[in-house]
């Protein structure tokens, strides 16, 4: 849901920017000051974009593991002889479910910060002028877009292929364990070293 958020922000921002262009006729000079001014907002929203999703995919393993933790905390607890729990295990029990409701807080307002950023990033746009360009220069720029298209992500402890791309998929990141491998020929999955980094590649993105 949030994702879709994200993308009608984008797609409105962009309308309005194509309706103002072809509604003024500015000189050559200034279409090509207003483009450059363009590219560059581009590149800073498409920058805080990819930050808003690395972000929600930290977050997310955050959440994961604490629930994890919860969940083996409670099944330690089931297992005493008498079936009661004792005041230490019950503290800590409660400790783990505050930190988890914090880290969901922290995951909202990171998500509505971000969209505000991004919202005045699209407000503030000047009117794209039309980009002239042939049929074999979009295909080359279209081609090397998707292949630069991705996250860097850097290996932290207890992670595998598995728990990596879960989190990403999680985030609405459709990727498989199978283009990640096929994106990184070199990495040994079986023995992955922490900070090593990894690239995450984002099909259909």
């Amino acid at each position: 849901m949030k994702r879709m958020w994200l993308e009608s922000i984008v797609t409105c921002g962009l309308a309005l920017c194509a309706t103002c262009a072809f509604s003024q006729t500015p000189s050559p000079a200034a279409l090509n000051a207003e483009r450059q001014e363009m590219e560059e907002r581009y590149n800073r929203l498409d920058a805080a974009f990819k930050d808003l999703q690395a972000s929600y995919v930290a977050l997310q393993k955050r959440v994961a593991e604490l629930e994890t933790a919860v969940a083996d905390l409670r099944a330690q607890m089931n297992k005493t002889p008498t079936n009661l729990a004792t005041q230490e295990e019950l503290k800590r029990l409660a400790e783990k479910l505050v930190e988890l409701d914090q880290a969901r807080k922290r995951d909202n307002e990171l998500v509505l910060e971000k969209l505000r950023e991004l919202g005045k990033t699209l407000v503030k746009a000047p009117p794209a002028p039309p980009a002239k360009e042939t049929n074999a220069a979009r295909r080359v720029e279209s081609t090397q877009q998707k292949a630069e298209k991705g996250y860097e992500y850097v290996v932290e402890k207890g992670d595998t292929l598995l728990k990596i791309v879960k989190a990403y998929q999680d985030a609405g990141i459709k990727v498989t364990s199978k283009q990640v491998e096929e994106a990184n020929p070199g990495v040994n999955w079986q023995r992955l070293q922490i900070g090593q980094k990894i690239f995450i590649p984002a099909p259909g993105q």
